[in-house]
């Protein structure tokens, strides 16, 4: 894999090339701190009628009280059209509502204007999820294991595929890291030297000092140890 930049650091978007957009979700009230709220407001959509549901829902054009949609992958809510759906709330789930505050999603399509279903695929407890942030004060990317619902940003999951297969990066970077440092890098160690060294830029720095990777991937480790808040 050759160098792309003058000073060896190809954007973000040509190591790690597949990204989705984050979910929109078109209305506030399928976010909350705490499940509780959600399951009441769920519970209030279900016995108004009506005028009153429709009101209460937010339709958009991208989503209204008769919309048919498929369910999302791993999730078990209903696919009925919510003019006439019953039953209770779909069972929450965290998401990454903003750098560093998980908050709680009423995982249901039918909530949500685009929901992303390409990314639901792929998150499970094996994947890591590189989030682009805007530029300013805070870190230029962050890390999760949640779908994060930040914009305007790409995510770019670490994996293609569930189960923590097929990574995400460009055909022969592990490998010509490979020849650089001496030894065969992980796709974590990649993630791990990319969250110590990208640049405002969305630049990733390739260096060929072993020492110099070593460290960097340690602090990204740790990086991603308080991001994730479980290593």
């Amino acid at each position: 894999m050759p160098s792309v930049t003058p000073d060896d650091a190809p954007p973000l978007a040509d190591l790690m090339p597949w990204s989705v957009a984050p979910p929109r979700l078109g209305r506030r009230w399928p976010t909350a701190p705490d499940p509780a709220s959600l399951r009441t407001r769920w519970d209030t959509l279900m016995k108004a009628e009506g005028a009153d549901r429709e009101a209460l829902f937010e339709p958009t054009r991208a989503r209204t009280l008769r919309s048919a949609v498929g369910g999302l992958p791993g999730q078990t809510s209903g696919t009925q059209r919510l003019a006439r759906a019953s039953g209770p709330c779909p069972e929450p789930v965290r998401v990454l509502h903003a750098p560093f505050d998980e908050q709680w999603l009423i995982p249901d399509h039918r909530l949500l204007d685009a929901a992303r279903p390409e990314l639901w695929r792929v998150t499970d407890e094996r994947q890591i999820l590189v989030v682009e942030t805007v530029e300013g004060p805070g870190p230029r990317l962050l890390a999760t294991s949640l779908v994060p619902l930040l914009r305007p940003g790409q995510v770019r999951p670490l994996y293609r595929r569930p189960g923590g297969t097929e990574p995400n990066l460009a055909p022969g970077l592990l490998e010509h890291l490979a020849g650089r440092l001496g030894h065969l890098p992980t796709p974590e160690d990649f993630l791990a030297w990319t969250l110590a060294a990208v640049r405002p830029d969305l630049t990733v720095p390739l260096t060929g000092d072993a020492g110099l990777w070593s460290r960097g991937v340690e602090l990204g480790r740790r990086s991603l140890w308080l991001m994730r808040r479980d290593g």
